[in-house]
């Protein structure tokens, strides 16, 4: 991965933008246009439309692919109403303060957690452009649409960067402080295992998932059950601006 990084990533992801024409133009299908920038979810949080200063010359507000279908709102957390999840409030919070954050928080808790619920790719996007102070086209477009949210399929990535909470535990230290603990109770991995039995159809086939959708066969059907109604319980209760704990969560 750090070789990834330094010998090259940035000019794939430039080739990657300018080629697919930030993903106006793709080779495997027609791609719906947002007519103009969208504010990535403001108008919801703060009960007040964004400030239109969109430059009139400006061509659209960018693609909106959506390979998995995701189409739901960005949730109020990520305009920084708590939401119970610590990795989330926490990186928001530094988000909100510096314009800033590390490409691995990027990827696996804000991307992962907005594919994982489904969230508007373009919608997400749109948040990127308005949270970050480095915020570019060609930087923006392709890493959240491509690699964030699958959102172009394996046209860039050769599978959905996701994880459930361990991965998120192995790489920082949010669930020190949380209200869950990732090895018994966090909802991440339910909604991790959910978003893969939706979506099993189209990833089954993908050979860097092989063995963990061989695991999510074996994975029984109260389980996989039990995980959707930890998706459609954070689900609303993200989209109602409230906070989710250990005792709103499902009954097993």
């Amino acid at each position: 991965g750090f070789i990834r990084q330094v010998l090259g990533w940035r000019e794939f992801v430039h080739h990657v933008h300018l080629a697919t024409d930030g993903f106006r133009t793709m080779p495997t299908a027609k791609v719906p246009v947002a007519k103009k920038p969208g504010d990535g979810g403001y108008s919801r949080w703060a009960g007040k439309a964004w400030p239109d200063k969109w430059n009139r010359q400006d061509p659209d507000g960018g693609a909106k692919p959506s390979f998995l279908g995701a189409n739901n709102p960005l949730p109020q957390a990520y305009w920084g109403e708590e939401s119970g999840l610590n990795c989330l409030d926490q990186i928001v919070s530094q988000v909100w303060q510096e314009g800033y954050g590390h490409h691995i928080t990027r990827l696996m808790v804000l991307a992962n957690l907005a594919t994982l619920l489904e969230i508007s790719p373009r919608e997400l996007t749109d948040w990127f452009w308005v949270a970050y102070g480095d915020a570019y086209d060609w930087v923006v477009e392709p890493n959240v649409l491509g690699m964030g949210t699958y959102a172009v399929g394996d046209l860039m990535t050769t599978k959905p960067y996701t994880s459930g909470a361990a991965y998120i535990n192995k790489m920082g230290d949010f669930c020190q402080s949380c209200l869950f603990d990732p090895k018994k109770n966090c909802p991440i991995t339910n909604l991790y295992w959910s978003f893969l039995n939706r979506h099993r159809e189209s990833l089954q086939n993908n050979p860097r998932l092989r063995m963990i959708m061989a695991t999510l066969r074996k994975r029984n059907r109260s389980l996989r059950q039990y995980d959707q109604k930890v998706f459609q319980r954070l689900s609303k209760t993200l989209k109602d601006g409230a906070q989710i704990t250990p005792e709103n969560l499902p009954k097993k």
